[in-house]
């Protein structure tokens, strides 16, 4: 028996147009019934066309368990959707013929062949993307454990300021859970008087051309913490233009204990200088070749003026001085390791000035870094 016209017709066009096209195409009834695959969909399924002529859609697209996914219900909402720019692919899991499951993304659209109702259903291999995005997922969640866990107090917020991440180091910092500042804005980690001014600022590093900016380099960085508490912060701010948008993150760090540090090495240089600028015997701190690093102004009234430090310390104008090599045995000595006590004539005037000298090395792990020189009078 012949076959008829219009299946003539439809195996014509199958053939001209569809296993011409590079991509995986079904062709069904609406009821789920296969009437064609193409030679691509063959290759990626590994069925041939005789075996899944008149063979239901699930055949190749089967019921998942615990999934509640009808194939041909799916099939038959997206195919009527009016809009061709809103049919999209669907994640599902085709079976070849191997037995093999595979994921796959499945688009369908409505038509016609020979005054009958068809599917087209494209079929994409999925598993390449999926693995992608599995690789993408666990490096994100690494990623995030990493933050939750550091040492700095990290905190990020979107476009408009408000906080999306809040790891363990901001908690302990400010006093919040996470749960407790998600979605509130980053300014109730700031001082009110700063706020406004530190909104502003975070929208004009979004719009520059920065990608990175230290907050510390102007000076008054503070938080405050749930207490209430300000504190003088060191920060970090980055900013990251994804698809979601502007994202700001800030890496942060309490400095009071290292700012109450500073504040005390500070004061204790200004105590040991007000001692050493205003001690009543000359002081002279040399390097271990015997150059002048300091002078004091009981030393500096020892010589006639003119620039001191950098220079040897014999080689200084000293009032009325006569031989300095005792002065430059004594430091060469020091540099050796050994100490030394000696008398030096000077003249104040037409007077003579006698002058009590202590060479004193200042040694580190054994080593001669510094020689300290006293001279006294009377």
């Amino acid at each position: 028996m012949s076959r008829p016209a219009s299946d003539v017709a439809t195996a014509k066009f199958h053939a001209t147009v569809l296993d011409g096209l590079p991509e995986a195409v079904i062709v069904a009834t609406p009821e789920g019934c296969i009437t064609f695959v193409n030679a691509a969909a063959e290759n990626l399924l590994g069925y041939k066309l005789d075996a899944v002529i008149g063979e239901p859609i699930t055949m190749l697209v089967p019921a998942q368990p615990g999934r509640r996914a009808d194939a041909v219900a799916w099939l038959a909402r997206w195919a009527a959707e009016p809009d061709p720019t809103v049919a999209r692919y669907v994640d599902l899991i085709a079976r070849r013929a191997d037995g093999h499951e595979m994921p796959v993304e499945v688009r369908v659209r409505a038509g016609e062949i020979g005054g009958n109702a068809r599917f087209f259903i494209t079929v994409r291999d999925n598993s390449q993307r999926r693995a992608q995005a599995a690789l993408l997922k666990d490096a994100n969640l690494r990623a995030a454990r990493i933050l939750m866990v550091a040492e700095d107090a990290i905190v990020s917020v979107d476009a408009h300021q408000k906080i999306i991440l809040f790891n363990l180091a901001a908690e302990a910092m400010f006093g919040y859970r996470a749960e407790e500042v998600t979605g509130k804005p980053l300014s109730i980690l700031i001082p009110v008087a700063a706020r406004a001014e530190h909104t502003r600022q975070v929208a004009a590093f979004g719009t520059g051309h920065e990608a990175s900016r230290m907050m510390s380099a102007r000076p008054g960085v503070f938080g405050v913490r749930r207490s209430g508490e300000t504190f003088p912060i060191e920060a970090t701010i980055t900013k990251v233009e994804t698809a979601g948008g502007l994202t700001y993150t800030a890496h942060l760090r309490d400095v009071t204990t290292r700012n109450a540090a500073r504040d005390w090495l500070h004061e204790s240089q200004r105590r040991t200088r007000a001692v050493f600028d205003h001690a009543s015997q000359g002081l002279a701190l040399l390097d271990q070749h015997g150059h002048v690093l300091e002078i004091n102004r009981a030393g500096t009234a020892l010589t006639q003026g003119g620039v001191t430090t950098g220079r040897p310390l014999w080689e200084l104008p000293w009032l009325g001085a006569g031989d300095t090599a005792p002065l430059r045995d004594a430091i060469a000595q020091a540099g050796n390791g050994d100490g030394g006590v000696f008398v030096a004539e000077l003249r104040a005037g037409d007077a003579p000035l006698a002058v009590e000298v202590r060479v004193t090395p200042i040694s580190d792990e054994g080593v001669v870094r510094y020689i300290l020189v006293e001279g006294r009078t009377g």
